[in-house]
């Protein structure tokens, strides 16, 4: 039946034919290429500095009232965080369904409650929403065997 219509009219053939390679052509010329999807994941990162101060008291004056305060932020579905010399990072989980925007401006109103209470060599704490587009698309390592680590800056000298 096919084969009938396109002997018998091969000029609306012809027609389809170009008409489907002009479209194909626009569309090809016009899509853009992305190695990963826009997401919008439930995740926001505060990272502070505190010059000079051990883990400990990382944690005690800087980890733990961020904690504290953006724990009272709605929609808060689970909060980690890692406290190591001079650096702290809370790490927070929201629910899925949540608007990121919003959320980030009720946790930044949080930490702005709380920044004067932070100690003075303590930096300003950072927010920073999860991306995607952040990661690495790859890392590179170097191993050698039978290697130390002495031996390896003696011959860089």
């Amino acid at each position: 039946m096919l084969s009938k219509f396109s002997v018998k009219k091969p000029f609306t053939v012809m027609v389809g034919v170009i008409l489907i390679i002009v479209l194909g052509f626009i569309s090809f010329t016009s899509m853009s290429t992305d190695l990963f999807p826009k997401m919008d994941l439930p995740y926001a990162i505060v990272m502070t500095t505190y010059s000079g101060a051990s883990p400990e008291k990382v944690e005690l004056s800087v980890t733990k009232p961020i904690e504290q305060a953006v724990g009272t932020v709605t929609n808060v579905k689970n909060v980690s965080s890692i406290s190591s010399e001079n650096s702290s990072v809370v790490i927070i989980e929201f629910n899925a369904d949540i608007n990121m925007d919003s959320a980030l401006i009720d946790l930044n109103s949080k930490l702005d409650l709380i920044k004067s209470a932070l100690p003075d060599k303590a930096s300003s704490p950072t927010i920073m929403k999860l991306n995607p587009n952040m990661m690495p698309v790859m890392i590179a390592a170097i191993d050698v065997d039978n290697s130390s680590i002495r031996r390896n800056k003696s011959s860089c000298k």
